[in-house]
């Protein structure tokens, strides 16, 4: 696994097909580990093995950085580049915790971290941006998102 993720961040806005092969690679994967046969339904074998879909682990790990960047864990040229609505105006909004949203008008701009790890950071729930550490944000995300993947039904 450590293979599949290895600076995730830096190659998580790659192109559709790419993160296709690699979840094809993670179900390869988890079809030795629960010995599933190569034409059952994965989604239960990788429930069971609490593992997320590739795209699901990439925004987890974007989430992540989001959060240390916010937090200050980050190096400052990255920390940097993100500004809070509520530091823009003083008006008390429902959205004052949210981050400004860059502008980009290209395709490859929203593909960059800064426009990536806003949209995530500002579709976190609120309460999952609460929590001072890091472990208990990690702890907190990672069941969000695997209560969203245990949801799912597949017939």
């Amino acid at each position: 696994m450590s293979k599949l993720f290895y600076c995730s961040t830096v190659w998580s806005n790659t192109a559709n097909s790419n993160v296709k092969k690699l979840q094809c690679e993670q179900n390869f994967a988890c079809r030795i580990i629960t010995r599933t046969r190569k034409f059952d339904h994965i989604t239960l074998a990788l429930q069971e093995l609490n593992w997320l879909p590739i795209k699901q682990h990439l925004l987890y790990r974007d989430s992540i950085m989001t959060f240390k960047c916010m937090k200050g864990l980050a190096p400052s040229y990255l920390s940097d580049q993100f500004c809070k609505l509520n530091t823009t105006h003083n008006r008390n909004t429902r959205n004052c915790g949210s981050l400004q949203m860059p502008l980009c008008k290209t395709k490859s701009g929203q593909r960059s971290f800064r426009y990536r790890a806003v949209s995530i950071w500002n579709d976190l729930h609120s309460d999952l941006k609460q929590p001072t550490s890091l472990s208990k944000f990690k702890g907190d995300l990672k069941s969000d998102f695997f209560t969203k993947f245990h949801s799912l039904v597949y017939i």
